[in-house]
């Protein structure tokens, strides 16, 4: 969809490095010199090093979050801007807080915050608009019960392009604005009663798995 996945800089390092690492070619012609064999070392190897990214103190508190009932523009608003507020000031182990663990939208800004975190870089927001959401309402006496725990809402939104920023405030990427596109948002509703994203798709998307999710935040 030529929406870019901001999985951080970190995780394309690794990959260039993967894949140079699988695409080693092969001695051709002249014959190749015979491998020596090494004779086994006995005794313990040492220990490899752990590097484990500190999750540095929020710049700002977060968000309320407003996310019970059905008043989705409202509901959408609230997820967005928390998510928002988690990519700048990354920590993964918030994720759950607006999106279902397993679902496409909770990996994406899992990696997201990840990438950011170990990076050591933090997203400058630029908030969501949602200029029309449309979706279910419980029938005329019923509950939020009625839904199910599963809500799909049409949406159309859009957002200004975005920086990240080292923790030294320098900027190192730009992220596109998103254009006013249609969408199609799946929620669902926690054991608290609190609906969170799971999937965020275009409309134009043909529905299959594979599709990539749509970076909002």
């Amino acid at each position: 969809m030529g929406i870019p996945q901001r999985v951080g800089a970190a995780a394309v390092v690794a990959a260039a490095v993967a894949g140079s690492l699988s695409g080693c070619a092969t001695p051709t012609g002249a014959a190749a010199t015979p491998a020596t064999t090494v004779p086994a070392v006995r005794g313990s190897a040492s220990p490899m090093a752990v590097t484990t990214a500190v999750t540095p103190k929020p710049r700002i508190p977060a968000p309320a979050l407003k996310i019970t009932g059905t008043a989705w523009p409202a509901i959408l608003t609230s997820l967005s801007g928390y998510g928002q507020w988690l990519l700048a000031n990354p920590d993964p182990a918030l994720v759950d807080s607006i999106a279902t663990p397993g679902c496409a939208i909770h990996h994406l800004v899992y990696q997201q915050a990840d990438g950011l975190l170990r990076d050591k870089a933090y997203l400058q927001p630029s908030a969501a608009v949602f200029s029309t959401v449309v979706g279910p309402t419980p029938s005329r006496g019923g509950s939020v019960a009625t839904l199910n725990g599963k809500v799909i809402l049409d949406v159309t939104a859009s957002r200004p392009a975005e920086t990240v920023v080292s923790r030294t405030g320098v900027p190192i990427t730009t992220f596109d604005q998103l254009a006013p596109t249609a969408l199609q948002i799946t929620l669902l509703q926690g054991s608290d009663g609190g609906w969170r994203f799971c999937t965020i798709n275009a409309q134009s998307d043909t529905g299959a798995d594979d599709d990539p999710s749509l970076a909002l935040l």
